[in-house]
């Protein structure tokens, strides 16, 4: 899918400015960025509700196909530089790109479970470019779309039941709250 098609599918939807980011944020996160796109589709979780958190899951598990064959074309034609330029990325190491690589060799359910992981999904990118594998691009919306799902479902309910007990301004904090201390311990326990 081109960037061309997203930007008319979105436009096409009608959607929102916070729908536009989490699509400019998970293409970013499946090329070169490096924090999840599950942090817009949660925060829109918690402000607008499940409904509209299952619609950013679905806008960001298309929009990671663009960022994913951005990667792949990028590898294709420079792979040592972006080989190089994702180990330098914070969390990752030549490790974690060679599981990434593993787990691209063992087939889509491997990879689909390395997504639950912390692996980030612009290794599995890399790999599929170094390989010539097209058909992982095909399938990274398919991919990415259960992780982002479960993110949405499960803010939203989260957001829900404390909604009895505090208000929007609270649940923004402690979700903010929740992902600095979530990075705070990645960065912590992944390479550099």
């Amino acid at each position: 899918m081109s960037i061309a098609a997203l930007l008319l599918f979105i436009r096409a939807l009608s959607l929102t400015l916070p729908l536009w980011l989490v699509a400019g944020w998970s293409a970013a996160e499946a090329a070169i960025f490096f924090l999840v796109a599950d942090i817009p589709i949660s925060w829109i979780a918690v402000r607008s509700g499940t409904r509209a958190a299952i619609l950013a899951a679905i806008v960001a598990a298309l929009a990671s196909a663009a960022g994913a064959l951005a990667m792949w074309v990028w590898a294709q034609h420079d792979p040592s530089g972006a080989a190089a330029t994702m180990a330098a990325l914070p969390g990752i190491d030549g490790g974690l790109i060679g599981e990434a690589a593993d787990r691209l060799h063992h087939g889509p359910h491997a990879v689909l479970a390395g997504s639950f992981t912390g692996i980030p999904f612009k290794l599995f990118a890399l790999e599929a470019a170094r390989e010539g594998n097209f058909t992982f691009l095909l399938l990274a919306p398919l991919l990415r779309l259960p992780r982002f799902l479960a993110v949405a479902l499960l803010s939203g309910t989260v957001s829900r039941w404390l909604s009895r007990r505090t208000t929007g301004r609270q649940r923004l904090a402690l979700l903010i709250s929740l992902w600095t201390a979530f990075y705070a311990w990645y960065f912590s326990a992944m390479p550099r």
